[in-house]
This record gives structure tokens, sequence and C-alpha cells, in this order.
């Protein structure tokens, strides 16, 4: 009777064991690697642009004059950079008048701003005071704009009245670098990247231009 039962025992284990191989397989550890599937979000077109949700990269952002900004960027809207470009114009004065270079550092590009920032000091050291009065705005407008790697530039004029009375250390006003009530146009220029999610844009070349 015990030799039956070991016997019995026997053919149950044999079962399981071709029960289980059928079920779960044979492994001798020459099986294939399982093939690693690429997901689109991890593929190399994708790409992480200042915490945007990526996007696929494009071809380079380039073209020619405002109608063409209006096209490459939708945000653009002549009526509000109009409107932005006359309140940033007194701003800007002041501060270099003021010499407040921390309002000038969030108004203007880097290169501009070391040029603002050299004069300010000059004048500091030579003890001399600016002081900007805009008396009449005539005429702001929209003149061009240049589109290059996404980088966008627009060209502004300003047509204003302005005094402009520089003193020395004995304030002193310095005739040759003073004017008082005169028509003046600057051509200002205005940049930025069209592709960031900045919104603000940033003087970067100042000019003046003689009146027709």
């Amino acid at each position: 009777m015990p030799f039956i039962d070991i016997l019995i025992f026997a053919v149950i284990a044999v079962f399981l064991i071709f029960r289980l191989r059928s079920i779960l397989g044979n492994r001798d550890g020459f099986e294939k690697p399982q093939k690693t599937v690429q997901t689109e979000s991890s593929a190399d077109n994708i790409i992480n642009f200042k915490g945007k949700t990526p996007v696929a990269e494009s071809a380079p952002l380039n073209g020619s004059g405002l109608k063409e900004l209006r096209k490459l960027d939708a945000s653009f809207k002549d009526e509000e950079f109009l409107s932005g470009a006359k309140a940033a114009f007194p701003l800007i004065l002041n501060a270099y008048s003021e010499s407040d270079l921390g309002s000038l550092r969030r108004y203007v590009g880097f290169d501009l701003y070391e040029e603002f920032s050299n004069a300010v000091h000059q004048r500091d050291a030579a003890g001399e005071h600016l002081k900007i009065d805009i008396e009449t705005v005539n005429d702001v407008q929209l003149l061009d704009a240049e589109i290059s790697d996404g980088i966008a530039t627009v060209t502004v004029k300003y047509d204003t009245i302005q005094s402009r009375i520089l003193t020395d250390a004995s304030d002193t006003v310095i005739e040759e670098d003073s004017i008082s009530s005169e028509q003046i146009e600057d051509i200002w220029i205005f940049e930025r990247d069209i592709r960031s999610t900045d919104p603000n844009w940033r003087l970067v070349e100042t000019g003046t231009a003689e009146p027709e």
C-alpha cells in the first residue's frame, strides 16, 4: 500500500510539471530581447522650450515687412504695439535722464543698456544733470519690420517737441548739449523673439532723423 501511494503521488507530480511547462513555457536563457517601442513623445523631433508643451521643430522664421510679421506672429497687433511703444518712449527717456539703470535694464537690450550705462556713469562722474521734457507727441509711426531666425525687429518713428537741458556740476547750462522746444524725430528699433512666451519688446537701437 505505501508503494502504491508513492506511485500515485509521482504520477501527479509529473502531470503537474508538464502542465506548468505548457503554461509558462521553457526559458533556456537564449530568448531574443523584447523590442522597445519608441513613443511619439520621445522622438528626436520633439523639443522642450522654456516649459511650454513639447512642440515639433519647424523651419526658421524669416521675413521682411510688417505684413510678414503679422503673418508669422499672430499676437502682433499694430495698435497694441503702437500704444506700448508710445508709453515706453517717456519711460525710457526719463530713466536715462534720471540715471535709473534698474528701469533701463528692464526696457532695453543688453548692448544698448551697456551704452546707456556708460553714458550715465560718465555724466554722473562729471557732476552733470540731464532733464528731458517731452512737450508734445505729434506722431508715432510703424516704419518697418524684419524677422530673422525668429527674432523680430520693428522700427518706430517718434515725431515730438522736446527740451533737453544738460547742466554741469555748478548748475550751469551746457548750451552745446541742450535744446529748447525743438522738433525731434527719434528712430527706435524694438526686438523680440516671437517664438518665446515672453510678450515684451525691448529697445535695441536708437537714432534721430532730421525733420522733413
